[in-house]
């Protein structure tokens, strides 16, 4: 049946919202060393090499986030592994903004690194398993923009709290602690947000799955999906 207009599209533009605060923080993160980096490596005395490490070492753990996260998700859900994610993104942000020196900060940027790579894995995953095959691209498409977003983002608000509040010492901790609000919003977010349908049918949870795509689709077009849903997931088994 062919998609038409209803509820079930603002439905979808809700959760391609709340999904892609993960590629949000995903930019965020990667953007905010960009004007933190100063004032942190002058207060806590970090060498050359300790500030590459603690610039680094977010990039390094996101492509072992990339890597596991998917399998994680396979496993135990989308949604519950954006959950997770949202909850590492707020922890990281903690040990960052309350980081006596090198090692904890380090450790911070490590867990923050493990959610930008597994959010920049499940985040689209999940998005195109919920979303009808006509509007795909432009659904998915939004966590890309959103990452893009969060990079501009972090550069306004460094020049903000650069050019106001630079003259105080710890002003890198407010830069970092501004995530921790999407952070948030993620992680509330997604307890509302419905689980993928393909990953229910392929736990052979039906019912369930039929349930979702009935929130966000016409009923006619729920069940062909279902059906054709069943038939592929039979077919890579």
């Amino acid at each position: 049946p062919p998609l038409t207009s209803g509820p079930y599209r603002k439905r979808i533009g809700l959760i391609s919202i709340v999904a892609c605060l993960g590629g949000l923080l995903f930019g965020y993160d990667t953007g905010v060393t960009n004007g933190a980096e100063g004032p942190m490596s002058q207060e806590l005395g970090l060498s050359l090499i300790q500030d590459g490490i603690v610039i680094s070492s977010l990039v390094f753990a996101a492509a072992v986030g990339a890597l596991i996260c998917g399998r994680i998700s396979d496993a135990i859900g989308r949604r519950k592994t954006i959950i997770i994610l949202a909850v590492m993104f707020f922890v990281g942000v903690l040990f960052v903004v309350f980081a006596p020196g090198f090692e904890i900060l380090v450790v911070g940027r490590i867990i923050i690194g493990l959610a930008v790579g597994g959010a920049s894995t499940v985040v689209p995953v999940y998005l195109a398993e919920l979303a009808p095959f006509e509007i795909r691209g432009s659904i998915t498409g939004r966590n890309e923009l959103a990452i893009v977003v969060g990079q501009f983002t972090a550069f306004v608000i460094n020049a903000i709290l650069g050019s106001t509040l630079g003259h105080i010492e710890g002003v890198w901790r407010i830069m970092f602690s501004v995530c921790a609000l999407p952070a948030m919003a993620l992680f509330f977010g997604m307890l509302r947000m419905p689980e993928s349908p393909r990953w229910l049918v392929e736990k052979g949870r039906y019912d369930e799955a039929l349930a979702v795509l009935r929130t966000v689709r016409s009923e006619d077009r729920a069940l062909a999906e279902f059906a054709q849903v069943e038939l592929v997931t039979e077919e890579e088994k």
